[in-house]
């Protein structure tokens, strides 16, 4: 069935729902060939698990929530490696944008060495696991919601009704994002919990008008951006978090080591550092 063509809520969601399963059983064999679809892959788990999250009453309650743990536990294994890849991307392009006189010791090289071996043991954990019987179980009821997906009893409801969903996806974002900003004002450290549950909060609702897109129509796009920019605001601000983490400590295991120099990895924790601050100004529009 065609989306445009949905009359009930069920139609709508099962339609967008079967795409992210295909995505994720397709991208098994290129996977296994080491193409470049970790990401892709990992955004299709996340859209299948936020669309059961935010329309769970539509589904069997039990059916969804076995597949729901499933996919936090592929998610997590695909975000191992993917996000190395970010973090070495980001490191390497602070390190370009340094002065060549504050660059002390090969540190593009050692970060690149030490990320590298990391992603390598994440990549392997990823195709050893596809080998095992969980994963091939997950694959399995995969394959069935892709063709018939376990809604729960009851009178259809029509396509138009999905503005309730949507609504409360939204209101949680609101309410998450402004928490967040209030503790980081009080120098809360709770605050960057908080940040990270306003980040997830927003893919889900970006995603759920994403099923919601052929009823929408038009209106749609510019609420899927506005999510995605507040996405871009909130991801730019734990990957620095998680960056500065990096350097504290392989600056300080590396720094006094013979060839090794700590300065350069103190200088790019100290802009890592800032972000809290950029953070705030950056989510103003959002508020």
């Amino acid at each position: 069935m065609n989306a445009k063509s949905a009359e009930t809520l069920n139609d709508l969601i099962g339609v967008y729902i079967a795409e992210q399963c295909t995505v994720i059983i397709d991208a098994e064999d290129r996977l296994r060939a080491g193409e470049d679809v970790v990401h892709v892959t990992r955004v299709a788990v996340r859209r299948l698990r936020s669309t059961i999250r935010v329309f769970a009453a539509l589904f069997d309650v039990p059916r969804a929530g076995a597949l729901e743990d499933e996919l936090v536990w592929w998610a997590g294994l695909l975000g191992e490696v993917r996000d190395l890849d970010i973090l070495t991307t980001r490191l390497l392009e602070l390190i370009d944008g340094l002065p060549p006189e504050v660059v002390m010791g090969p540190v593009a090289a050692t970060i690149q060495a030490e990320l590298g071996a990391l992603r390598k043991e994440a990549a392997d954990v990823v195709i050893a696991t596809m080998d095992g019987e969980r994963y091939r179980q997950l694959i399995e009821t995969i394959r069935s919601w892709q063709h018939d997906v376990p809604f729960a009893d009851g009178a259809p409801i029509a396509a138009t009704k999905v503005n309730r969903y949507l609504k409360r996806a939204d209101k949680k974002v609101v309410k998450r994002l402004a928490a967040g900003v209030s503790a980081a004002k009080d120098g809360d450290p709770g605050a960057e919990e908080l940040f990270h549950s306003a980040r997830k909060s927003g893919k889900r609702h970006r995603y759920a008008v994403e099923a919601a897109a052929p009823v929408l129509g038009d209106k749609a796009d510019k609420v899927i951006s506005s999510r995605k920019d507040l996405q871009d605001v909130l991801g730019e601000h734990q990957d620095s978090q998680v960056s500065a983490a990096f350097l504290r400590d392989l600056g300080a295991r590396l720094g006094v080591r013979e060839g090794h120099n700590g300065f350069t990895y103190g200088v790019l924790y100290g802009q890592e550092q800032s972000s809290t601050t950029r953070l705030l100004k950056e989510l103003e529009p959002f508020l």
